[in-house]
């Protein structure tokens, strides 16, 4: 067990665990250099797969220490993984009405996602385990509130250059066996948006700088509170005329993505956070809050975003298909495999009005989704089960609710990530970098559950921690 504070603890002093080649950055030296340079490694085509790299370096430098700790309720957390590791018996399990599984090919969806699980779980545990003087509260807001920039930026390269079209360097140096790869060339190729016709025509739903539009409107919620939260560091009048441009500016190309997933999840989130100022009496936040929903209503009722909003709502699209898909979900989950699910996600041997329907040579798109994608709840019901769903909603809460009642304005805006993150899951394939800035989020506020008990007691309370 672990009885100092952490200030006290040798083993987590930026000199032990610093890097050489950036010493001013000490052990954060990875998440800053990949955050700041987040365009120029997209380019490069690591910019999805860039996450994942991310863990690497990270948990080296978490190794270094003689020691490290882990947040209350780490081992529910570890019951999850291990139920997302059990998938790995059941991926080729025969199931009635699901196409027949065979082959090591299967293994990659099921890696791919266990990947993802070890590598946020290693930046929840170095962000936590990092002071505040390796890693301060205000570079982790900065980098992520310039990602928001970033995010926008992308937004509107998508709606006005989506014709523009060019390879990554990844895309170039890798093989043409491995680079036309659908499944890959999705994670490596810097593309700008997704030409769909949601509307009865051709439009572009912008995408960059991440795989898929709904990925961008994950992303944009997900990053939106540190950006409002970066607002503190504003030094000067320039600056803070300067927030307010790009806040405005975000406005437009979060309708141009035609993401109601995003839409629904942010008036859920506004409404939550104007009710939660009220409770804890931040007046002068609430009526900041309540001068930007207006100024961004006032920008969709004066231009033509307010009519495309219209448009798309005159245009479900994707509704019929989606409820056919979750209704599935759950129907063979529950029949077959509701404890630990199936593994990873399968195809159904038809569409959803045919036994004979599905995919062919002329019509790729006739065959539905795969069950336990187009929604992170979907995937987690059927991939791992009612069982998994319930360890990682049970340790997501957990260890967000303290923020709830934090007295720290900053511990307070962080549970509205997550407050996102809970909102899109039926909707939205989270299991990427909206992940990551989940568990950036729960990394900065077990920080400061931590440093509120080292600062309240001069004897804190044994943590669990792993030697």
């Amino acid at each position: 067990m672990d009885l100092g504070t952490r200030e006290q603890r040798p083993a987590r002093l930026g000199a032990r665990a610093g890097s050489h080649l950036f010493p001013s950055l000490g052990s954060s030296w990875p998440l800053v250099v990949f955050l700041a340079g987040f365009p120029f490694w997209w380019l490069l085509g690591f910019g999805v797969l860039g996450f994942l790299l991310l863990a690497v370096p990270l948990g080296y430098q978490l190794l270094r220490r003689r020691a490290f700790d882990v947040p209350p309720g780490f081992g529910v957390w570890l019951l999850f993984l291990a139920v997302v590791v059990l998938g790995f018996f059941v991926l080729w399990e025969p199931v009635p009405g699901l196409l027949p599984e065979s082959g090591p090919g299967r293994i990659l969806p099921w890696a791919y996602r266990v990947a993802w699980f070890i590598a946020v779980t290693i930046v929840l545990l170095f962000i936590g385990n990092s002071t505040e003087k390796e890693l301060p509260t205000r570079r982790v807001i900065l980098l992520m509130a310039w990602m928001f920039v970033i995010t926008v930026v992308g937004g509107y390269a998508g709606q006005f250059l989506s014709r523009i079209d060019f390879p990554s360097l990844l895309e170039v140096a890798l093989p043409e066996s491995l680079a036309s790869n659908t499944f890959l060339n999705n994670l490596i190729h810097p593309g700008l948006a997704q030409i769909q016709s949601i509307l009865g025509y051709e439009t572009p739903r912008p995408k960059a700088p991440f795989e898929y539009a709904n990925s961008w409107g994950a992303n944009f919620g997900m990053f939106l509170p540190f950006f409002f939260l970066s607002y503190r560091y504003t030094k000067n009048a320039f600056q803070r005329v300067l927030f307010v441009i790009i806040l405005v500016a975000a406005i437009p190309p979060a309708i141009f993505t035609l993401n109601r997933g995003l839409w629904l999840a942010l008036l859920i989130t506004a409404g939550f956070a104007s009710i939660h100022l009220a409770v804890k009496g931040r007046w002068l936040a609430m009526i900041s809050f309540g001068v930007a929903g207006t100024v961004g209503y006032l920008v969709l009722l004066l231009t033509p975003l307010a009519d495309l909003i219209l448009a798309r709502l005159d245009n479900p699209h994707s509704d019929a298909g989606r409820s056919n898909l979750a209704d599935t979900v759950l129907e063979v989950a529950i029949t077959y495999s509701p404890i630990i699910g199936f593994g990873a996600p399968r195809s159904r041997q038809s569409n959803f009005y045919s036994v004979a329907g599905g995919a062919t040579a002329e019509c790729h798109q006739c065959a539905p989704p795969q069950l336990g994608t187009q929604g992170t709840l979907w995937y987690l019901i059927f991939a791992t089960g009612f069982l998994g769903l319930v360890l990682f909603l049970y340790f997501v809460v957990r260890r967000s609710l303290p923020a709830l009642v934090s007295s720290d304005p900053t511990a307070s805006v962080l549970f509205y990530p997550v407050l996102f993150f809970i909102c899109v899951m039926p909707f939205y394939d989270t299991i990427a970098s909206p992940l990551m800035t989940l568990m950036i989020c729960l990394g900065l506020l077990w920080r400061f559950e931590q440093q509120r008990e080292d600062a309240g007691s001069p004897h804190p309370p044994p943590k669990e921690s792993i030697a």
